[in-house]
């Protein structure tokens, strides 16, 4: 099995799934080549992850009209802290 691995689904549960996996790639960039073909060809396909087995990270991206549009956690990891709100006393 090559380096980066390439998930697809219709619905992205989050869980994973080995129904979603459709092969490795040597590089990113033929993992993402294979992702364009998929948005201008496949009206069923929603969204698409590959996963660097090395790094143990993935890149998730959205098919909305044969557009990509990569998304990026907003909660975690936390790239900010949040300020905690000051205590209440009674």
């Amino acid at each position: 099995m090559e380096r980066y691995a390439l998930l697809t689904g219709t619905y992205n549960l989050l869980m994973g799934g080995i129904k979603d996996f459709k092969r490795s790639y040597p590089t990113e960039k033929e993992a993402f080549e294979e992702v364009q073909r998929i948005a201008q060809n496949d009206p069923f396909t929603h969204w698409a992850q590959i996963f660097d087995k090395k790094t143990d990270k993935a890149k998730i991206y959205r098919i909305v009209d044969k557009k990509i549009i990569e998304e990026k956690p907003k909660d975690c990891p936390h790239p900010e802290s949040k300020p905690q709100a000051e205590p209440q006393y009674a």
